[in-house]
């Protein structure tokens, strides 16, 4: 059964450079007949997160599909509320809360990147880095799970039974290392130099090979897929810096990592080490259920580079589609007893011009817009420039100020920069460190939740600012569009914050749910379904009840 691995990987990475069939419309769901649920704890347990897929997305493209992403939302569990809660809607934390059923406030994970002024000039500090080894990977990061505070489903995986296996490969390092947690058998993701790890070596024989054949399919280079008539009836806008943007077919120059990486052959890449690491490994095979975490970042790359609403997204949705039918095809044939869950770790944010297209006053954030809150506030209190800072320069959110400063100095500097930023028409509202942590962590239904306790959800006193700037809704914090980067997210408005949550299992009822549910609930759910217990650990998700009949409490 393991040589059809090899077979598959072929398949799902080269085949989506050749053209994609022209998408129908779906007149009606496909459901399967059940005449009973499945009984026991899946043998596998498949978590697929898909960067930046926000729930408008779905909602636009399911009655459109039929393939993997259909079959799973349309033949499980599925929840078109979902919510990853908090304001940092980044990949860090949005990945952070997945598995682990806590909030950024609780994993540490407040940001992609934080300060730590003690650090002087390498202040800024990458979620998924371990700072004090710099330099011993040359000038890339040295990877980490040292950030994460709290324990993953793999962790707790492995308390039960210790021959578990909790596997993760993705497109970015930082979701290989949040879903997989303090205690991964393996965890990879696609570098410079081919498919990295952080994991001691040496690497398995599925990992070199990949490498070769990813490596091969990014040389060679492609023309990109054959956009269908829904995809090209998007609007074409024009973009300062970039020109005429939406109707890109999704291909790569030969060696182009940057294109390669914003194509459906991406996800492709990643799904079939996925699969090889099944069959070396025979997940799912074994005494003790497994763990396989795949985070897709195709899609993402899609929406920075042209943003969410255009015909390169609408390209990629449909590839997505086919890529997790592909998938699913092969766990079928396989004959495992498996399970999937899928989310996303945030949404994204529609450009201005096609927002404005919509009728929607959005804009980009005004040049040099942080340097005029910031100025006034150094000239009046003797500070040099560099005691205050942000993640980012030019961009608002978390705000630094020096900790060594004199107490009634930095105070009034706090107090300063509130003012200086509520004063500004593209600012919604400013928090202060004190404000916020008065605010208890929020819990229960977050489709309510106000401001300021979104950005608490995702506050840790010791790793995030001391003033907190949230940008009105449609404000775009991008000064100038880039080649890759002219749409983003990471806010704490409803387009980054709603996810799709879907749970999978072939044999399992169909379920449509409306209620508002949080990606923290993902742990609690399926541990359930598991057997598995939490061991009393301190977490913000729950169990939904019912989930494929699945009672929470006996």
């Amino acid at each position: 059964m393991r040589s059809r691995a090899p077979l598959l990987a072929a398949t799902m990475m080269a085949g989506l450079s050749a053209c994609a069939s022209t998408p129908e419309p779906v007149t009606s769901a496909p459901v399967a007949t059940v005449l009973a649920q499945p009984a026991g704890a899946p043998d596998l347990l498949v978590v697929i997160s898909v960067d930046q897929l926000s729930s408008q997305l779905m909602a636009e493209y399911l009655p459109l599909m039929s393939g993997g992403l259909k079959r799973i939302a349309s033949q499980g569990t599925y929840f078109a509320n979902g919510y990853q809660a908090q304001a940092a809607t980044e990949t860090c934390p949005g990945h952070s809360t997945i598995l682990t059923g806590s909030l950024p406030a609780r994993t540490g994970i407040v940001a992609n990147d934080w300060l730590e002024m003690a650090r002087g000039e390498g202040a800024k500090v990458y979620c998924a880095e371990d700072p004090d080894r710099r330099g011993e990977w040359g000038d890339r990061d040295v990877i980490s799970d040292r950030h994460l505070l709290v324990p993953t489903l793999g962790t707790f995986l492995k308390r039960a039974d210790a021959r578990s296996r909790n596997i993760a490969v993705a497109g970015k390092d930082r979701a290989a290392v949040m879903l997989s947690g303090h205690d991964a058998d393996q965890r990879w993701w696609w570098g410079p130099d081919g498919w990295m790890t952080d994991l001691a070596p040496p690497a398995p024989a599925v990992v070199s090979s990949a490498t070769v054949s990813t490596r091969n399919l990014l040389d060679a280079g492609s023309a990109g897929l054959q956009i269908p008539p829904y995809c090209a009836g998007k609007p074409v806008v024009e973009v300062e810096n970039r020109g005429r943007v939406g109707n890109d077919p999704l291909g790569w120059e030969p060696g182009n990592y940057r294109q390669f990486r914003a194509s459906p052959a991406y996800d492709g890449a990643i799904l079939a080490l996925g699969a090889q690491f099944i069959d070396s490994m025979e997940l799912g095979q074994g005494e003790a259920p497994d763990l396989l975490s795949l985070g897709l970042s195709a899609t993402d790359y899609v929406g920075h580079k042209f943003g969410p609403q255009g015909g390169e997204m609408c390209l990629q949705m449909f590839a997505l589609d086919r890529n997790l039918e592909g998938f699913l095809s092969y766990l079928d044939g396989r004959g495992l007893d498996y399970a999937v869950v899928l989310t996303s770790d945030h949404g994204g944010q529609p450009i201005p011009e096609r927002l404005r297209l919509q009728g929607v006053e959005a804009s980009r954030i005004a040049e040099g817009f942080v340097r005029s809150v910031h100025a006034p506030v150094v000239e009046a209190l003797g500070l040099e420039a560099n005691q205050i800072k942000t993640v980012e320069p030019g961009i608002p959110g978390d705000i630094y100020v020096d900790p060594t400063l004199d107490a009634a100095v930095r105070n009034e500097a706090i107090a300063r920069l509130q003012a200086g930023y509520a004063a500004d028409p593209q600012v919604e509202a400013v928090f202060r460190r004190d404000q916020i942590m008065a605010v208890p962590i929020p819990q229960g239904d977050p489709s309510g939740w106000s401001l300021i306790q979104r950005v608490r959800a995702s506050y840790h006193p010791a790793r995030s600012g001391d003033v907190y700037v949230v940008l009105k809704q449609f404000v775009t914090p991008i000064e100038e569009p880039m080649e890759s980067y002219m749409a983003t997210h990471g806010t704490v408005w409803d387009y980054d914050r709603r996810v799709p949550m879907a749970f999978y299992r072939p044999g399992a009822a169909a379920l449509a749910r409306h209620d508002a549910v949080r990606t923290v609930d993902i742990l609690p759910t399926v541990a359930r379904h598991l057997g598995i217990s939490l061991g009393g650990a301190q977490i913000d998700g729950v169990c939904l009840d019912g989930v494929h009949g699945v009672r929470c409490v006996d």
